[in-house]
């Protein structure tokens, strides 16, 4: 939204009000304004809205499909279809149900960090449990329609907030000290009670894969993992982000940049403890990885070196390559593969 936009807002909104005192107290109703630049503003108060209820444990599945029609007709230009979607997404959020409940916990450096915890509709536990570890520096609700889809199978489902995400304490440290908060969740779930047998899989997507694959490389509890989109060199990681002119690669390294304290160079075990590569002799888990091919943040070679390196060492493991996706795979089709793959996979360690 630019000056110039909410300057021509203003403006218009001054000429109907004033046309409307000049009619001298005429009935009239005031028409809202559907332009783009209108959709723009109610759009993201909406999806704000709809994100801080997610992060509350409601179920946003509904309203979530709702605005993403509407994102969709946004971007063809048909600003009055999107208008009315919004409108739909609204609808769809007054009568939603609770499906998650937020807990806290203790994690390394004394902070306190939390999740969302999605229990099974059925029975009082202990259940298999499922870890979804959230991408960039999102949040646990960003990730609650995947929850669900889990629960739904019958597991208990865990959506962290790393630290310095949603409401936990802390700052982002780009798969460092988040792999602390993934471990710290489930000796909290076990203390709980609320896990089967130690039967616990992990579900991660970009910086959330690379945290899932370092948190089963150093704690044998968990027995799968499925990792999507994620980084697994993270001297690579900068050397190519560095190099590249895709404009979100190089906003991702210059807000990494200062989390891990410099360039591998000035900090070289910073980069090593962020890097799954260095540690694969350790991990215990069957491994899933699914990558994009054409990803331009986390280039497909790191995925084909963690499956050499995991096979080599005699681990379990698989890759699926998507040869048109980029950073994590979009196409309807091809997601919903995704989900099945992960559900297989799932059922079959877990």
């Amino acid at each position: 939204m630019t000056a110039g936009h909410v300057q021509k807002i203003a403006i218009a909104v001054v000429i109907i009000l004033a046309f409307g005192l000049m009619l001298g107290g005429c009935s009239c109703v005031l028409t809202r304004i559907i332009d783009q630049a209108s959709v723009t503003m109610r759009g993201l108060a909406c999806a704000n809205e709809m994100n801080q209820k997610a992060g509350e444990g409601y179920d946003v599945r509904e309203a979530r499909a709702k605005w993403m029609q509407a994102l969709d007709a946004y971007n063809q230009g048909d600003y009055a279809r999107a208008d009315r979607l919004i409108d739909e997404t609204y609808d769809a959020m007054k009568d939603m149900e609770i499906v998650a409940e937020r807990v806290y916990y203790q994690s390394s450096g004394g902070l306190t960090v939390s999740g969302l915890l999605f229990r099974p509709a059925e029975g009082s536990g202990p259940w298999p449990t499922i870890i979804v570890n959230h991408s960039g520096f999102g949040t646990a609700g960003d990730f609650s329609d995947v929850a669900l889809g889990i629960r739904d199978r019958g597991y208990l489902v865990f959506n962290p907030d790393f630290r310095g995400s949603g409401m936990s304490q802390g700052s982002h440290e780009g798969a460092k000290g988040e792999v602390d908060d993934v471990i710290a969740a489930i000796d909290y779930l076990e203390s709980q009670g609320l896990i089967a047998d130690g039967r616990i899989g992990m579900y991660g997507q970009s910086h959330g894969a690379a945290v899932s694959v370092l948190a089963a490389e150093r704690d044998p509890r968990i027995k799968a993992v499925v990792a999507e989109a994620g980084f697994y060199d993270a001297v690579d990681l900068y050397n190519k982000a560095k190099a590249s002119s895709d404009p979100t690669a190089q906003t991702l390294m210059n807000e990494f940049l200062p989390m891990v304290g410099g360039t591998p160079e000035q900090v070289p075990e910073e980069y090593a403890v962020r890097s799954a590569l260095n540690y694969t002799d350790s991990m215990q888990a069957a491994t899933l990885i699914i990558h994009g091919e054409l990803d331009p943040i986390c280039p497909v070679d790191q995925a084909r070196r963690l499956y050499d390196a995991l096979l080599a060492a005699g681990k379990t493991v698989e890759i699926i390559l998507y040869p048109n996706e980029a950073h994590t795979v979009v196409d309807p089709a091809g997601r919903n593969e995704v989900w099945e793959l992960m559900f297989a996979w799932f059922e079959k360690y877990v």
